[in-house]
């Protein structure tokens, strides 16, 4: 049985009426790394490519991340539940536009 294929415009409306409802784990830590998990409402996995997405690819889902986030791996029981990693020290290294400048200015 093949997969059903959506249009370009099937999948933006369906992305601009769930994307609100995206949900966002809190983060976690090992000692390498920090993790997140994403839980797509149920109505956008339709949409959703098999295995690890790029970075363009989960954007273009609607879900919303700082930068340095990579999805690794998907929940296979629940497909709808993407998780992503980043470096635990990503922040120290690839500090937010503008924050050095803060830091000078209230010197």
């Amino acid at each position: 049985m093949s997969k059903k294929t959506f249009t370009a415009e099937e999948k933006r409306r369906a992305i601009e009426q769930y994307h609100e409802k995206i949900s966002y784990s809190a983060r976690y830590s090992d000692s390498h790394w920090e993790y997140r998990h994403v839980i797509l409402p149920k109505a956008l996995t339709k949409f959703v490519p098999s295995g690890v997405l790029s970075e363009d690819i989960w954007r273009g889902l609607g879900i919303r991340q700082s930068p340095g986030w990579e999805m690794y791996m998907r929940h296979d029981p629940e497909p709808h539940v993407l998780l992503f990693r980043r470096p635990k020290d990503y922040d120290l290294r690839h500090p937010p536009l503008g924050a050095s400048r803060l830091i000078s200015a209230a010197k």
